[in-house]
Order: structure tokens, then C-alpha cells, then sequence
């Protein structure tokens, strides 16, 4: 989940916060550091939302990682395991999108990660979409795999090098914008699509709509008509 980030923490936590201290002002420590990223460089040290009531302050901010680690050591705590015991340069989901391969292979080498590993690994075959772009989590450690799972890879690979062929096709001037077309399609657009759309059904042998000309027409005649209709109840 690219934003796991916001969904699964700072949404639900900011949601539990106003509803157990209604209208009182909360203040919210993080440990971000600016050197972890390009956005998180530019953070401020404190920022207040748009009401008022709910502060981020970000006490560490400037802080290097040594820092961190001398502050940990000299209040005679421990780093987490993923640090101390196995060298991870950091914290997040057991396999996260955002990881290095260094940390990928880390994560892979504990024992308990190996039946969550081949899931995710499953999870690429199946889909033919490589867990970071260019990047198959399956060719992290396939120690880990059976032969079933290594030779699903490469027939996976194999398949998305055709679909993503497939999708090249379709132009940008073709694509949604926010989840929605701007446009009819041309009828050579409309057969471009279309022909798209009957190589990966054909390639992953489910079923599937709007296959020919008329069939796109269509369906993009019923989406403008359902994104004019719903611009329009946003006037009234």
C-alpha cells in the first residue's frame, strides 16, 4: 500500500485524537528527521492544522542518526531489532515498497518472514506486477521459493514484458484524468483500445468488456455522460 502512511496511521490517529479530546488542542510528537527524505527536508518544526486545535511538532527534526542512537544509548535503552539485530537502515512494514534491496534482503533473511514472503511473492505471480516497479520481490531471496514459485516467476515476468508492451500502445492523450475520460475516442483510438484490452484478457484468460469499437464508444459515452451528470448536481 503506497500510502500506508496516511491511511493506516496518521488519518486514524488524528480521527482518535479529536474524538477523545473534543475541542481541546492536541499537540502530536513525531520522529521524522529531515535527512530521511527529500519531503521530509523541507518539514517545519511545527505546523498547526487548519482549525487550530491540532499540532505536529517534530522535536528531532535536525537530528542526524547518530543522534538518535547516542540519545538512545545514553537513556541505557535499546535500538529496535531491526536496527541492533538485523542491520536494517529502517523501520516500516516487514516489506515495504519504499525499502532499499538491502533492507528487502534483510527482512527475507528472518525466519518468520519467509511464509509472508512467499504470499507476497504469490502475489506478483498472479499479477504479473513486480513489487517496486522494476524491482520483483521474488528475485530478493528465491532460496526461499520452491521450484513451483521460481519457474511462476519467470512465466510472470515473461507476461508482464507483453502487457506492459500492450499498455505502451495506449497513448497519453487516451488516458483518464482522475479516474475519469476527457473525450470521445477516435475510432482509431477506440480500436488501439480495444485491441489492448483483447491481449491481456487473452493473456490472463478472464473475462472482459469492451473489446471492439463500438464497445469503447459506449463505455465512454456512458462515463462522460455520468461525469457531466454528477458536475452538474455539484452546481445545483
Amino acid at each position: 500500500m503506497r500510502f500506508c502512511t496516511s491511511e493506516m496511521k496518521t488519518y486514524p490517529i488524528t480521527a482518535m485524537l479529536r474524538r477523545r479530546f473534543p475541542g481541546e488542542a492536541v499537540i502530536n510528537l513525531t520522529g521524522i528527521r529531515r535527512d530521511e527524505s527529500r519531503r521530509r527536508a523541507s518539514s517545519a518544526i511545527a505546523d498547526v492544522d487548519r482549525d487550530g486545535r491540532l499540532w505536529n511538532w517534530r522535536p528531532i527534526l535536525d537530528w542526524s542518526a547518530d543522534d538518535v542512537f547516542a540519545c538512545i544509548f545514553r537513556h541505557g535503552l535499546r535500538p529496535h531489532p531491526a536496527y541492533s539485530d538485523f542491520g536494517m537502515s529502517r523501520v516500516s512494514c516487514r516489506f515495504c515498497i519504499m525499502s532499499s534491496r538491502a533492507d528487502l534482503v534483510a527482512a527475507a533473511a528472518q525466519s518468520e518472514s519467509h511464509d509472508l514472503y512467499r504470499r507476497m511473492v504469490a502475489l506478483e505471480i498472479a499479477s504479473t506486477f513486480a513489487f517496486q516497479g522494476g524491482r520483483w520481490l521474488g528475485d530478493v531471496a528465491p532460496q526461499h521459493l520452491d521450484d513451483g514459485m521460481r519457474h511462476g516467476l519467470i512465466r510472470a515476468k515473461a507476461k508482464a514484458a507483453v502487457r506492459i508492451a500492450a499498455e505502451a500502445r495506449i497513448t497519453p492523450a487516451m488516458l483518464y484524468v482522475r479516474g475519469w475520460p476527457t473525450r470521445m475516442l477516435t475510432d482509431v483510438e477506440a480500436d488501439i483500445l480495444a485491441s489492448v484490452r483483447r491481449e491481456v484478457t487473452g493473456l490472463f484468460g478472464f473475462q472482459s468488456r469492451s473489446l471492439d469499437r463500438d464497445a469503447v464508444h459506449g463505455r465512454y459515452a456512458q462515463l462522460l455522460a455520468e461525469r457531466a451528470a454528477k458536475v452538474e448536481r455539484r452546481r445545483t
